[in-house]
């Protein structure tokens, strides 16, 4: 199984980046991909819209999102 790094502090998160140029994206699409780990179990496909109109497709496994997402929800609460 993959590895997600959840920082639930944000500060700081990712030192190892910060002496780069980083280009921010926008989530605008998010997918259950039904057998798309190699396991065969759901994955989540994740299309992030550049600034300059370039998509970048991302996924993880169903199973770290939902973890990561609760993990936050346990921290911050359940938002409305």
């Amino acid at each position: 199984m993959p590895a997600l790094d959840v920082n639930l502090d944000g500060d700081n998160a990712w030192p190892d980046l910060r002496d780069i140029d980083l280009v921010s994206g926008m989530w605008t699409r998010l997918s259950a991909l039904p057998g798309g780990m190699q396991s065969g179990s759901l994955s989540i496909g994740i299309l992030v819209e550049l600034p300059d109109g370039q998509k970048v497709f991302a996924d993880t496994s169903w199973s770290l999102l939902y973890m990561a997402v609760r993990a936050m929800a346990a921290r911050y609460g359940v938002p409305h």
